[in-house]
């Protein structure tokens, strides 16, 4: 089913020369229904499926349960942007500068916005884990007896909406190896400042801060969950959306910060799964580290969350652990860096972990 879903996913994106014949039976449909449910990308490739001749269509009954999904992501893109730009208001007011990032400022950009799934809404403010926390305290968006233990190291976790929807404050853009980090942070920190506010009523970034920023955050997850095809569509967007300019630019930055062997392993999944041209990638793609990456994505889905684990909490780490080591031939530095920054979180969460009594928080 895989190729028939990368055919769907290219006649959904507007791929150019893209098409397929789907003689498909019923339990086929299904499987690949299935498919691009796990991948969280059901409203592009049902966009796909609009453009099949009628007699090439899913079943009916399968057709009008996809149907109805794709009109509920719709609906939740709607309710995302409106919460998308009361936060940015929010934070504008009380002086802190702000961006939306991935998400609803990826999904702006597609052919069809209202297409892509969303999952949590993303937005840095200016200032700084402890300035933030204060404000986020004096808002009344968290608990100050949230912040024990440095729950909220990374970014701070707001209260679920009664739309369901849930929201990250980012402290800082993005996170790399301890060894180029303040050079991202650097380049990040600049270049966020262009961030512009979009019809849709937030600030949205560059195309330039966005590939660097979200190929950081799409290598500190295969390291540890995996990644699914909307993560890689979400990239792929961003560079149809690019210059050569600008990707010569990206290119570059990303030499400097030791990060394109990660970023050949997606070029390579980028022209395997949605045919990206050469002339729109960073580097040269590489066969055997996107073939992992593909491997991955389609093992485990969206976030790695259909990879089987173990229930034996022990047994899982040890799977764990014994799985960040084999990364190290992937992408050695990086590797190290992401197994020690796990050690380090885990050593500092210790004390908590004693005191609740629990192995897991």
């Amino acid at each position: 089913m895989e190729k028939e879903l990368f055919k769907l996913l290219r006649m959904g994106l507007d791929v150019p020369g893209a098409f397929g014949d789907f003689r498909l039976d019923v339990q086929a449909w299904e499987s690949l229904y299935a498919l691009a449910k796990r991948q969280s990308v059901l409203g592009i490739a049902f966009a796909g499926i609009e453009k099949l001749p009628k007699e090439s269509r899913p079943p009916v009954q399968l057709l009008l349960r996809w149907a109805t999904e794709v009109e509920a992501i719709r609906g939740m893109n709607g309710l995302m942007n409106k919460e998308a730009a009361r936060l940015t208001r929010l934070f504008t007011e009380a002086g802190r500068r702000n961006a939306i990032l991935k998400g609803q400022a990826n999904a702006r950009l597609y052919p069809d916005p209202g297409l892509r799934q969303s999952g949590d809404i993303d937005i840095w403010v200016e200032g700084g884990r402890e300035s933030i926390n204060r404000l986020l305290v004096d808002m009344g968006m968290i608990e100050k007896s949230a912040l024990e233990f440095g729950r909220f190291w990374h970014h701070a976790h707001l209260e679920r909406t009664k739309d369901g929807i849930v929201a990250e404050v980012h402290y800082r853009p993005a996170s790399g190896n301890p060894y180029k980090s303040q050079e991202l942070q650097d380049f990040l920190n600049r270049e966020i400042l262009n961030a512009l506010m979009v019809p849709e009523g937030f600030y949205a970034p560059s195309i330039k801060f966005a590939l660097v920023m979200q190929l950081s955050h799409l290598q500190q997850h295969f390291y540890s969950g995996g990644l699914g095809f909307r993560q890689y569509i979400d990239y792929y967007i961003l560079l149809k959306n690019s210059t050569g300019e600008v990707c010569r630019e990206v290119s570059s930055v990303m030499k400097h910060l030791g990060m394109l062997h990660a970023c050949s392993a997606v070029m390579w999944v980028l022209q395997q799964v949605l045919g990206l041209e050469r002339d729109l990638m960073l580097c040269e793609p590489c066969a055997w580290r996107g073939r992992r990456l593909l491997h991955l994505a389609l093992v485990g889905g969206n976030f790695g969350k259909y990879r089987q684990k173990p229930r034996n909490v022990f047994v899982r780490w040890f799977r764990d652990r014994r799985q960040a080591l084999s990364w190290l031939p992937f992408d050695p530095m990086n590797a190290f860096f992401k197994e020690l920054k796990y050690w380090r979180h885990t050593l500092y969460l210790m004390p908590l972990r004693v005191k609740r009594r629990r192995i897991e928080l």
